[in-house]
Protein backbone atom coordinates (compact mmCIF):
# COMPACT_ATOMS: atom_id res chain seq x y z
CA UNK A 1 0.00 0.00 0.00
CA UNK A 2 3.12 2.69 0.86
CA UNK A 3 4.34 2.09 -2.92
CA UNK A 4 1.43 3.03 -4.86
CA UNK A 5 1.00 6.55 -5.92
CA UNK A 6 -2.39 8.65 -6.48
CA UNK A 7 -5.29 8.05 -5.55
CA UNK A 8 -7.46 4.94 -5.65
CA UNK A 9 -10.38 4.83 -8.79
CA UNK A 10 -12.86 2.98 -8.64
CA UNK A 11 -14.94 2.21 -12.37
CA UNK A 12 -18.32 3.10 -12.82
CA UNK A 13 -20.37 1.34 -14.92
CA UNK A 14 -22.55 4.00 -16.58
CA UNK A 15 -25.00 1.77 -18.99
CA UNK A 16 -26.83 0.59 -15.46
CA UNK A 17 -27.62 4.38 -14.32
CA UNK A 18 -28.70 5.24 -17.55
CA UNK A 19 -32.41 5.67 -17.89
CA UNK A 20 -33.92 2.53 -20.66
CA UNK A 21 -34.62 3.96 -24.62
CA UNK A 22 -36.34 3.13 -27.81
CA UNK A 23 -33.07 4.57 -30.38
CA UNK A 24 -31.80 7.02 -27.85
CA UNK A 25 -34.92 8.47 -26.51
CA UNK A 26 -36.31 7.70 -22.75
CA UNK A 27 -38.46 5.18 -22.73
CA UNK A 28 -41.34 7.47 -21.32
CA UNK A 29 -40.55 10.37 -23.78
CA UNK A 30 -40.99 7.66 -26.48
CA UNK A 31 -44.62 6.28 -25.34
CA UNK A 32 -45.45 10.20 -25.14
CA UNK A 33 -44.39 11.26 -28.69
CA UNK A 34 -46.33 7.66 -29.96
CA UNK A 35 -49.22 9.49 -27.58
CA UNK A 36 -49.19 13.10 -29.29
CA UNK A 37 -48.94 11.17 -33.13
CA UNK A 38 -51.62 9.15 -32.79
CA UNK A 39 -54.12 11.78 -31.22
CA UNK A 40 -53.23 14.34 -33.62
CA UNK A 41 -53.83 11.24 -35.91
CA UNK A 42 -57.54 10.45 -34.46
CA UNK A 43 -58.35 14.79 -34.36
CA UNK A 44 -57.30 15.09 -37.96
CA UNK A 45 -58.97 12.06 -39.01
CA UNK A 46 -55.38 11.34 -41.57
CA UNK A 47 -53.06 8.74 -41.31
CA UNK A 48 -50.21 10.91 -42.56
CA UNK A 49 -50.74 12.52 -39.20
CA UNK A 50 -48.79 9.52 -37.66
CA UNK A 51 -45.34 10.81 -39.47
CA UNK A 52 -45.16 13.38 -36.57
CA UNK A 53 -43.56 10.95 -34.70
CA UNK A 54 -40.14 10.96 -36.38
CA UNK A 55 -39.66 14.58 -35.41
CA UNK A 56 -40.50 14.39 -32.65
CA UNK A 57 -38.40 11.85 -32.05
CA UNK A 58 -35.66 13.90 -33.38
CA UNK A 59 -36.60 16.59 -30.81
CA UNK A 60 -36.17 14.29 -28.16
CA UNK A 61 -33.46 12.99 -28.99
CA UNK A 62 -31.56 16.12 -29.39
CA UNK A 63 -32.78 17.21 -25.70
CA UNK A 64 -31.25 13.77 -24.35
CA UNK A 65 -28.01 14.12 -26.38
CA UNK A 66 -26.03 15.77 -23.14
CA UNK A 67 -28.30 14.69 -20.60
CA UNK A 68 -30.13 11.08 -20.32
CA UNK A 69 -32.76 12.21 -17.35
CA UNK A 70 -33.44 15.68 -18.82
CA UNK A 71 -37.42 14.71 -18.90
CA UNK A 72 -37.31 13.21 -15.88
CA UNK A 73 -35.78 16.73 -14.59
CA UNK A 74 -38.26 18.67 -16.83
CA UNK A 75 -41.03 16.68 -14.79
CA UNK A 76 -39.60 17.71 -11.83
CA UNK A 77 -39.27 21.08 -12.45
CA UNK A 78 -42.88 20.91 -13.76
CA UNK A 79 -44.05 19.33 -10.41
CA UNK A 80 -42.40 22.10 -8.28
CA UNK A 81 -41.14 25.00 -9.47
CA UNK A 82 -44.08 25.49 -12.42
CA UNK A 83 -46.72 24.41 -10.14
CA UNK A 84 -45.75 26.84 -7.68
CA UNK A 85 -46.11 29.34 -10.17
CA UNK A 86 -49.58 28.34 -11.19
CA UNK A 87 -51.06 27.59 -8.67
CA UNK A 88 -49.96 29.98 -6.03
CA UNK A 89 -47.86 32.96 -6.82
CA UNK A 90 -50.61 34.34 -8.46
CA UNK A 91 -52.83 34.24 -5.08
CA UNK A 92 -49.67 34.89 -2.76
CA UNK A 93 -47.25 36.71 -4.48
CA UNK A 94 -44.61 34.37 -2.71
CA UNK A 95 -43.55 30.52 -2.74
CA UNK A 96 -45.97 28.09 -1.29
CA UNK A 97 -45.69 24.93 -1.61
CA UNK A 98 -48.49 23.50 0.36
CA UNK A 99 -51.93 24.23 0.68
CA UNK A 100 -52.31 23.40 4.08
CA UNK A 101 -54.17 25.43 6.65
CA UNK A 102 -51.97 27.89 9.37
CA UNK A 103 -51.96 25.89 12.27
CA UNK A 104 -52.22 28.22 15.80
CA UNK A 105 -48.67 28.72 17.44
CA UNK A 106 -49.05 28.08 20.97
CA UNK A 107 -47.13 31.02 23.35
CA UNK A 108 -46.90 34.57 23.05
CA UNK A 109 -47.94 35.34 19.29
CA UNK A 110 -51.27 33.11 19.81
CA UNK A 111 -52.24 35.68 22.69
CA UNK A 112 -51.17 38.37 20.73
CA UNK A 113 -53.18 37.58 17.57
CA UNK A 114 -55.90 36.66 19.73
CA UNK A 115 -56.07 40.17 21.57
CA UNK A 116 -55.77 41.84 18.30
CA UNK A 117 -58.84 40.20 16.83
CA UNK A 118 -60.69 40.81 20.34
CA UNK A 119 -59.48 44.59 20.03
CA UNK A 120 -61.05 44.68 16.13
CA UNK A 121 -64.26 43.32 17.22
CA UNK A 122 -64.69 45.33 20.38
CA UNK A 123 -64.08 49.03 17.96
CA UNK A 124 -66.50 47.49 15.05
Amino acid sequence: MENEKGIDVDNLAVGPTRPSTVAGVPYVACILNGFIALEAMIWTRNVAWLGLFIPLHAVCFLITLNDPRAFELLWLWLKTTFANLVATHWYWSASSYSPLVFRERPGLFKRWRFERRMKQETES
